[in-house]
C-alpha cells in the first residue's frame, strides 16, 4: 500500500514539474478577471468627468499675472516703449454644456509703461486701479480618436489707472506733471489645442489638461503727461503691440477627482513674457 502511495506521489510530482517548464495556459482561468483594464477605466474616468462638468454651470477663479516684458509699438518720436507689472483678477463665469463659456472679469493691476522720447528715458508708474474685462470661450472641434480638443477664446480688458509717479531722464517729476492719462484697452484672441490625461491613484485619482495655441491681441495704450516746468507732452501716443502674434503654454490640474476646485499655469512668450498663475471653483 505505501508503495502505491510513493508511485502516485511521484507521478504527480513529475507531472507538475514537468507542466512548469511547459508552456503556460495564461494564469487565470477566467478570461473576464479582472472586469476592468487601464484603458477602460479611464474612458469611464473621462465620460464620468464630462458628464459632471456638463451639469456644474457657474464658476468662479481668482489669477495672478505676472507681465515682465511686453512691447509696444509707437510712433517715430518714442521708441523702446514696453509694458510690465502685475494683474489680478476675480472671473466669473457660466459653463452651456461644454461647448460656450462666457464670463466677466473685475480685478486691479500694478502697472508701468517705460519709453524714451526727446532724448530722454520716460517712465510712468499707475496707482492700483480698477480692471473690467470679459470674454467668451467655445469649444470648435473635438478628434476622437486621438481627444485634442480645439478651444476659441475671445476677451475684452479696459483698464483706467492714476498716476503715481512720472519719472524724465532718471528725476522724479510727478509734482509738475500735468493733464495725467493712463489707460489701456486690449482685444485678445487665442486659438488653443487641450489633451486631458488621467492619472490612476486609486480614490485619488487625477487629470490634468495640458494646452496650446496662438494668441492674438491688439492694444491702444494711452499713456501721457505734459511737464509743466518745460511744457514739453510725454505720449505713447496710443501704442499698440509690436508683436501682435504670440504662443500660449499652459496646463489645468486637478488634484482628485472628487475636487471641486483645480489648478492652472499659463506662459506666454513672442507678443509678451507673462507667467499666470490661477485657481478656479466650481459650483
Amino acid at each position: 500500500m505505501r508503495k502505491n502511495i510513493f508511485i502516485i506521489t511521484i507521478i504527480l510530482s513529475l507531472f507538475f514539474t514537468g507542466t512548469s517548464f511547459a508552456l503556460t495556459v495564461g494564469g487565470q482561468a477566467e478570461m473576464s478577471v479582472p472586469e476592468a483594464s487601464f484603458f477602460s477605466k479611464e474612458k469611464a474616468v473621462e465620460d464620468t468627468l464630462d458628464s459632471y462638468e456638463s451639469e456644474v454651470k457657474m464658476k468662479t477663479g481668482f489669477d495672478v499675472e505676472f507681465i515682465f516684458k511686453k512691447r509696444l509699438a509707437t510712433s517715430s518720436e518714442d521708441t523702446k516703449a514696453k509694458l510690465e507689472g502685475q494683474n489680478m483678477n476675480l472671473k466669473f463665469s457660466m459653463n452651456y454644456s461644454n461647448v460656450l463659456e462666457p464670463y466677466v472679469k473685475i480685478g486691479t493691476s500694478n502697472l508701468r509703461v517705460k519709453w524714451e522720447q526727446n532724448g530722454n528715458n520716460v517712465i510712468v508708474d499707475a496707482k492700483p486701479g480698477l480692471v473690467l474685462g470679459g470674454g467668451i470661450k467655445a469649444k470648435l472641434w473635438q478628434f476622437p480618436a486621438t481627444g485634442i480638443k480645439l478651444t476659441l477664446d475671445g476677451q475684452y480688458k479696459d483698464t483706467q489707472l492714476d498716476f503715481d509717479t512720472a519719472k524724465v531722464g532718471g528725476s522724479t517729476s510727478t509734482a509738475s506733471a500735468t493733464s495725467e492719462t493712463f489707460d489701456i484697452k486690449e482685444w485678445q484672441i487665442s486659438l488653443l489645442a487641450s489633451k486631458k490625461f488621467i492619472f490612476p491613484m486609486g480614490m485619488q485619482d487625477c487629470y490634468t489638461v495640458p494646452y496650446m495655441g496662438l494668441t492674438y491681441s491688439d492694444s491702444d495704450v494711452n499713456v501721457h503727461f505734459t511737464q509743466s516746468t518745460t511744457g514739453l507732452l510725454y505720449s505713447t501716443y496710443n501704442a499698440g503691440d509690436k508683436d501682435p502674434i504670440g504662443l500660449v503654454f499652459g496646463c489645468d490640474i486637478i488634484p482628485s477627482l472628487s475636487s471641486w476646485y483645480l489648478y492652472s499655469f499659463e506662459l506666454r512668450l513672442i507678443n509678451e513674457i507673462a507667467f499666470t498663475l490661477s485657481g478656479t471653483m466650481k459650483f
